[in-house]
């Protein structure tokens, strides 16, 4: 009994090998099938060519190079009239596969692509005995994506790219997106959040996939918003400092130092563009502007009280103790005379710093508002 299950694994194992070498020997021979035409038998009808695209991950985007980096599966199925066969002469056997180079395979071709080649190179094809035909292309998709830095860093990106034949025409190939998928994993970036991925057919020729990426705010709003509010805080508390206090300026020159410590690090991660302002660098400079204008009140209120105590010490005349006690308000015949008057300039001066703080929150606010979504 051992010796007739020997024989007969030992003979049925060449069988099923060359059962499956006879089919594909008979199907793509040279003689019979030529893997640069058309698989139609009636040549007037055109390739219906399937597309699933699978999104895998996220790279990221590189906002210097205007491009947009993806891994994704696409999923390509056709049907090959000449590749069928009856399963029931070649012992069952349904399905097989074969190198893309040995069979017909559409032309895929991405535009908008950055890479050497646009068109996508397919795995190992897997042929079904009723002709259906299916690949993938699995990789790093690197495309171009047209940004718009206006409401950094609460902006939303729209990135997209084209697919389609760059060979034939609808009428020999005719291509179509089925579905588009977003895998759980292509949320797992850490500095983009995939809101919505979609197709848009654009006939005669191409579908257009596109992306709908959140930037995610957190780093950015912390690492700098929050400590500019820190500073706007103390540009309001420097025009309580009594203008006779030396340190006054000093304390804003070391304010304003310390936004332009923080503004060579900001310069590092705006986007390099000029198509719009971003939000957060007007949101930066209305701030900075501030800052400047507490530093040059606290100039002129110290150059002020410096003239005027040189004033008083060279008047000789001796004014009575009961004259200088008085509470009495002193009134200015004109603006001129009121301006030199150090208490009225630090009012405008805070005033002013504070409408170009409130200024500089608005910008926020309003990026963050209409910052809602890709249109």
């Amino acid at each position: 009994m051992t010796t007739f299950w020997f024989l007969f694994l030992i003979g049925i194992r060449p069988i099923l090998s060359l059962t499956e070498a006879d089919l594909k020997r008979s199907l793509l021979s040279s003689a019979v099938y030529d893997p640069s035409v058309r698989p139609r038998i009636n040549a007037s009808h055109a390739v219906h060519v399937q597309l699933d695209v699978h999104v895998v991950y996220i790279v990221g985007l590189k906002e210097k190079e205007s491009a947009f980096d993806q891994a994704c599966f696409i999923y390509v199925s056709w049907r090959d009239e000449y590749l069928t066969w009856n399963t029931s002469d070649y012992g069952g056997l349904d399905s097989f596969v074969v190198q893309p180079s040995v069979v017909w395979t559409p032309d895929v071709t991405v535009y908008g692509r950055l890479d050497k080649r646009l068109g996508l190179e397919f795995g190992q094809v897997r042929v079904n005995s009723d002709g259906v035909v299916n690949t993938k292309f699995l990789g790093l998709l690197t495309t171009q994506c047209a940004m718009n830095s206006a409401h950094f860093p609460f902006d939303y990106q729209l990135c997209a790219f084209l697919l389609g034949s760059e060979i034939y025409s609808p009428k020999e190939v005719a291509m179509e997106i089925k579905s588009v998928v977003q895998l759980e994993s292509s949320k797992n970036n850490p500095n983009w959040n995939l809101d919505n991925v979609r197709k848009i057919a654009e006939p005669p020729y191409y579908w257009q996939v596109q992306y709908c990426l959140q930037r995610k705010s957190l780093y950015l709003a912390v690492l700098y918003m929050v400590p500019t509010f820190m500073h706007a805080v103390l540009i309001l508390i420097s025009y309580i400092v009594p203008s006779e206090a030396g340190e006054k300026i000093s304390f804003g020159v070391s304010l304003f130092l310390s936004f332009m410590v923080v503004l060579l690090q900001l310069n590092g991660d705006l986007p390099e563009m000029s198509t719009a302002v971003p939000a957060l660098e007007i949101f930066f400079m209305l701030h900075m502007t501030s800052g400047v204008v507490s530093l040059v009140v606290s100039a002129i209120s110290a150059y002020i009280t410096h003239n005027n105590s040189q004033q008083t010490v060279s008047v000789n005349k001796v004014k009575d103790v009961s004259t200088a006690t008085t509470n009495e308000k002193r009134r200015f015949p004109n603006v001129r005379q009121r301006f030199r008057d150090t208490s009225f300039l630090n009012r405008a001066g805070f005033v002013v710093s504070l409408s170009l703080i409130l200024a500089a929150n608005l910008v926020m606010f309003n990026a963050k508002l209409k910052s809602s979504g890709c249109t």
